[in-house]
């Protein structure tokens, strides 16, 4: 083997942690640096200088990882020499280590590996037959954690302080205790134990480990204290170790890791090498430029870099939403909208969102499941806890290892020998009272050795000895001669075969019966597959031997298997399924894993940082390594209020100042540039136009805009965007629903006219832009609210009812009121209309409103709103109060427009409706609308008392003339008015000169 051509495809930084002849070497690998491959290669390299694989340790936090290493050692080296190495997780290597050499610390033989479940089922037995009031799952935390630490059980020295503490303190200890007890009778070890009694090992007979020449430990960051211990006890004798790791990525700290082992082994090796893997093959620029502004907020971590290889890309997005259920809503448009726009370059599997808390899921996965869009679960059920899987393993466990308790328990009346809870409840309280195994019990029971003190009906003695029937042969098939000895598979079919699983799978799981048995089958393939391994020599856990030290025999394949299942911890996905998924994972789960686009939703304080975290600096690292995750696209997104209804903060992370450029508030445009970016980063073939022209018709928006980009909503905006989720849309494509004033059908026309003036207008004005912007669509009937044509139909049905005795009223009334005999004819005979009651003469209208009949279908938009056609001629008048013909301004100056008041007095027009230049389409009592086209001004003539405003005639240019002037610019002060006067260059001083003085009044306050 050439060691050169191990360092062909690497960096310069990645040859040099490789080819280095350093004996402690540290290799900071940042997300997505390529550390595996990193590793992988400078095993290889450690062989080719002559180190034997079998004094070689390699030590990964997963199976997965340990299989994927071990394939591609398998790779680079060839020769089968990947087999010979001891490689594999802290805990199947200190398996191991003590199924050779356990004899030395008085473990026996065959000891039995005590999963999850049943730790906690031995501390529910505990708990509640000491009647403690200590919670089950607290207490096995507590004890995992001091494992852990690397203690056993120490009484807390604060314990008697108070009452409380004194008595939990007592709980725990009896708790503890009689938990090692119950383990030692089982001979079982539960997963702290494996690493606790494999360090115990190893420093009372360090020569176990004497011919080990190098030790490589993946993600060093996440090894605890007896782990460190552990590393140090292999490298004891050779001092050559390779770590490779990233502080800024230690994240399990629930689990005890130490992100200070780092600075610990450069105190105990402190001639160790560090290099920097700072090359990122993962994330686009902007997405590594994001995630190092937020880790860096950390003060006290090693100072590293990270260089990016790809693009730039598009920028990270912190979206703000109102609410959760709206945050969901949003994840799900923007799949689709980057799926549509995207063509074939993305399917669903390359979406992931990464959940701080798994309690988060529930509305997304409502979303999600309203959409009908496939997802799955990251960190789910795994395939070896499934009930059927799990009920044949507890089987070849019992027949492994008998003392097994409470596997044993779990079978005993499966299939059913009438053997009941109760009865099996009790059969182990009275085993663990006389300091025994249940297996010990009943099998004496069985035999006549002993008399059970829990009454066992004649049933129920019968179901028993079935029971034990099955499980003593199943144990002389195993200790039989070589040539008669069952196999793993073989003794799965003894076992279904005697119990006849398949037919009570189908009467308990009628509807799920074949999915269940195709489990069942699985597990028979994969111990098939697993014993023709160990065949081959793939699966070899021999260890050197050593002089002067006596190893055990290996054990046989059944132990091995089910050792090997006990420490499996990835889950199994369901495969062969065409369906593509997006993935739901919490963000601890998610550690090691990437995909194209990545959600991070709730990214408020108390969810990143956890409310219940105690180190916040660990809370940034969890929020660096999600984000980190992301190849193209990172979505971040902050609720305004939480799924409880309560208000938010913004997380702490993204409040910095130099986050701010880096971040957008929506998504990005996905346009064909963002597209053929994305392709180039994520190494896809760019999509056709044609899919992404196919793609997208399904899309809702092209643009992030259906949902408010402050998290703000009012009442018409939920309300419209009900109506346009349901199909009956109200409001055009691009436009804010339309503020209507709600009008009172029950008030009469007599009433309006005795109301005082300020009293009868509208309570606000609607703004010019407002007001070019109302559609005939926004003339759909809403509750509550009636529209133009809908008020005019009523004030007419209405005038008739009101007519005969709104003529008694004026004739009794007619010394107090002085109304002009034309005015009194107008208000009896043109009161027909709205019109009338204005004082108007009633318009012509050239093309009546038209809208779409019953089978017609409207126009659609972008947004999926409905647009009927308007005529441009149809317009609405609008509303003038009744005023005193002495308030009234000079015809001549009717149209021009005044500076804004508190109170504006509009004139009566009396011509021709249809001769006037107007709005289209204005709104009952609003403010003028904008100016559409010139008018034909009257000639130029004084006006004395005219106001006008001073400041504003000063920054007025010089030949700009209103009617050249827009309403826009006239509003926001770039250009002034000018009172319709048509102004040249030469300015004010020509109209001096003619004798014409400029308005001098002031704005009215």
């Amino acid at each position: 083997m050439n060691p050169d051509g191990l360092l062909v495809n690497l960096n310069q930084s990645q040859q040099a942690a490789v080819s280095s002849f350093a004996d402690t070497l540290a290799i900071l690998a940042g997300p997505g640096s390529g550390k595996t491959h990193t590793l992988t290669s400078r095993t290889a390299w450690l062989l080719a200088q002559g180190l034997q694989p079998w004094n070689v340790i390699v030590a990964t936090f997963t199976v997965k990882a340990a299989r994927e290493m071990k394939e591609r050692i398998g790779r680079l080296i060839g020769n089968g020499m990947e087999s010979k190495l001891i490689l594999g997780t802290f805990h199947s290597i200190a398996r191991r280590y003590l199924a050779r050499y356990g004899h030395l610390i008085d473990i026996k033989k065959d000891f039995g590996i005590a999963d999850s479940a049943d730790s906690l089922a031995i501390i529910k037995r505990i708990l509640k037959r000491n009647n403690f009031i200590i919670d089950a799952k607290v207490a096995k935390s507590r004890i995992s954690g001091q494992k852990a630490r690397g203690a056993g059980y120490k009484v807390d020295e604060n314990g008697s302080k108070s009452v409380a503490k004194s008595v939990e303190a007592h709980e725990f200890e009896t708790c503890y205790m009689e938990y090692e007890e119950a383990l030692r009778r089982s001979n079982l070890l539960d997963y702290d134990d494996l690493l606790l009694r494999c360090v115990d090992l190893l420093r009372r007979h360090p020569s176990c480990v004497s011919n080990v020449e190098a030790v490589l430990i993946d993600e060093f960051q996440d090894t605890n204290i007896v782990q460190f211990d552990l590393m140090c006890l292999f490298a004891s004798h050779r001092k050559r170790v390779t770590i490779v790791g990233d502080p800024d990525q230690s994240i399990y700290g629930f689990r005890a890791a130490e992100i200070e082992n780092y600075k610990r082994l450069l105190r105990l090796f402190p001639h160790t090498i560090t290099i920097a893997l700072e090359e990122n093959y993962r994330s686009s620029g902007a997405i590594l430029l994001t995630a190092l502004n937020v880790i860096e907020q950390d003060s006290s971590r090693v100072k590293k870099s990270l260089l990016a290889t790809h693009t730039v890309g598009t920028r990270p997005v912190l979206r703000k939403l109102c609410d959760a259920h709206k945050e969901a809503e949003w994840i799900i448009t923007e799949i689709q909208r980057i799926k549509g726009l995207t063509g074939d370059l993305l399917d669903l599997n390359d979406f992931a969102i990464l959940l701080r808390s798994s309690a988060l899921s529930r509305l997304i996965e409502s979303a999600l499941g309203k959409a009908g869009i496939a997802y799955r679960m990251v960190g789910g059920l795994r395939f070896y806890d499934r009930v059927e899987v799990k009920t044949i393993l507890d089987y070849l466990r019992v027949v492994n290892q008998p003392d097994n308790n409470d596997a044993l328990a779990r079978i005993i009346n499966v299939p059913s020998r009438r053997i009941g809870e109760a009865t099996i409840k009790s059969l182990l309280e009275e085993a663990d009272e006389a300091k025994m195994t249940l297996w010990s019990l009943i099998l004496g029971v069985v035999q006549g050795k002993r008399t059970a003190e829990t009454k066992l009906p004649k049933q129920t003695d019968q179901g028993l000895s079935r029971f034990v029937n099955i499980i003593l042969t199943a144990r002389g098939k195993l200790t039989a001669p070589p040539e008669e000895r069952v196999t793993t598979p073989e003794l799965i079919k003894f076992i279904l075969l005697k119990t006849d699983y398949e037919t009570w799978l189908e009467e308990h799981h009628q509807d799920k019966h074949k999915a269940r048995w195709a489990n069942v089958e699985e597990l028979i393939k994969q111990a098939t597959d697993f014993q023709d391994l160990v065949a081959c020599g793939y699966e070899d856990e021999c260890l050197p031997q050593i002089d002067d030290l006596d190893q055990e025999e290996g054990a046989d394949h059944l132990s091995r298997f089910l050792a090997n299942v006990a420490l499996a911890s990835e889950v199994k996905n369901d495969e062969g399924t065409a369906t593509t998924q997006v993935t739901i994972s919490t963000i601890h789960a998610a550690k090691g894993l990437e995909w194209p686009v990545v959600f991070i939703p709730a990214a408020y304080q108390g969810s990143i940082p956890h409310s219940r975290a105690e180190d916040t600096n660990e809370e940034r690292r969890l929020l660096y390594v999600a984000m980190t995750r992301a190849k193209a696209l990172l979505y971040m997104s902050c609720p305004v209020k939480n799924s409880q209804s309560e208000q938010t903060t913004l997380s702490p992370f993204l409040c910095q100042p130099s986050l701010a450029p880096l971040l957008d508030q929506r998504g990005p445009s996905l346009r064909s540039t963002a597209v053929q970016t994305m392709a180039q980063i994520l190494r896809r073939s760019l999509p056709s136009t044609t899919s992404i022209s196919k793609s997208s018709e399904s899309v809702l928006s092209t643009e992030d805009d259906l949902f408010p980009i402050d998290g703000e909503e009012n009442e018409d905006e939920k309300n419209s965007r009900w109506n346009s989720m349901s199909g009956n849309p109200t409001f055009t494509m691009g436009q804010q629903p339309t503020k209507r004033r709600r009008i009172e059908l029950g008030r009469s026309i007599s009433n309006l006219e005795e109301r005082s003036e300020p009293d009868w207008k509208s309570g606000y004005r609607t703004t010019m832009d407002r007001s070019s912007s109302f559609t005939a669509a926004s003339l759909t009937l809403k509750s509550g609210f009636v529209s133009a044509s809908s008020h005019l139909q009523v004030l007419k049905e209405h005038s008739v009812n009101c007519a005969s005795q709104q003529v008694d009223a004026e004739a009794t009334q007619d010394s107090k009121k002085k109304i002009a005999p034309k005015q009194k004819t107008k208000a009896l005979g043109g009161q027909g209309t709205l019109f009338g009651f204005l004082g108007k003469s009633d318009p012509t209208l050239t093309k009546a409103l038209q809208f779409p009949a019953k089978d017609q279908e409207p126009t659609r938009p972008r947004h999926g709103t409905p647009s009927f056609p308007v005529p441009a001629s149809f317009s609405l008048p609008r509303a003038t109060p009744m005023i005193d013909k002495s308030l009234e301004i000079a015809p001549s100056l009717a149209s021009h427009r005044l500076g804004t008041g508190k109170t504006i007095i509009r004139p009566r027009h009396n011509g021709p409706v249809e001769n006037t230049a107007r709005n289209n389409y204005v709104f009952l009592s609003s403010s003028p609308p904008r100016v559409k086209a010139p008018r034909k001004e009257p000639a130029e003539e004084k006006v004395p008392g005219l106001i006008a405003n001073p400041p504003i005639m000063k920054l007025v240019r010089p030949g700009i003339s209103m009617h050249e002037t827009s309403m826009d610019k006239l509003q926001n002060g770039t250009a002034k008015r000018t009172l319709g006067v048509k102004r040249s260059m030469n300015g004010w001083d020509s109209r001096k000169n003619q004798g014409f003085k400029p308005p001098t009044m002031t704005r009215p306050s």
